[in-house]
């Protein structure tokens, strides 16, 4: 006996059970009604305490005593101790303590070993201060702009050079700029 299965209609079988889209709405409402339990039950919370305290008996008040004139007491320490070490942590060293011999420039040679940075420029405007580092980097210098406020009040944008651990480079650098028309202030990092 042979079995013809050419005409034996081939449907797919359905999944028994609920579409996928079902279980995941079904989870989305269990979800928003548990959130909707908690804000219910934290809000519940928040007003239970403010009543309690509304009911609080109030403590008596002592009479009040003459006020006597003190001195305002003194502010708190600061948490930091940074504030007052940064500054000291740059020394400016003045051309006429440099006691090196002099370049072609003019500009005396740096002989005393540390990290050093030179100063290009101080100015209030940030354009001024962009200009002149511009010009620094066409020379091939590495600069940034420091943004101080001095006073609470003004901004200055420094322009500097550095640093500078080699002197060699250093003082090269100084008589470059020097060579260039910019007179830079030398300062010493302590560290």
């Amino acid at each position: 006996m042979a079995t013809d299965y050419r005409r034996r209609s081939r449907r797919k079988r359905r999944p028994s059970g609920p579409p996928p889209w079902l279980w995941a709405a079904a989870g989305l409402v269990v979800g928003l009604f548990v959130a909707f339990l908690v804000f219910l039950k934290v809000s519940h919370d928040q007003t239970f305490s403010e009543q309690a305290a509304l009911e609080l008996p109030a403590e008596p008040v002592a009479p009040a005593r003459p006020r006597t004139h003190k001195a305002p007491a003194p502010p708190p320490k600061p948490r930091f101790d940074f504030y007052n070490l940064l500054p000291e942590m740059e020394v400016i060293v003045p051309e006429e303590t440099i006691q090196g011999t002099p370049t072609r420039e003019g500009v005396k040679r740096v002989e005393k070993p540390g990290t050093y940075l030179l100063q290009a420029g101080s100015f209030r405007s940030r354009k001024q201060a962009d200009q002149l580092r511009a010009k620094l980097a066409l020379l091939g210098m590495e600069t940034r702009i420091q943004t101080v406020s001095v006073n609470h009040k003004q901004s200055w944008h420094r322009v500097r050079v550095g640093p500078f651990n080699n002197l060699r480079d250093l003082n090269q650098a100084r008589s470059l700029l020097k060579k260039n028309g910019i007179d830079a202030i030398l300062i010493r990092l302590k560290g």
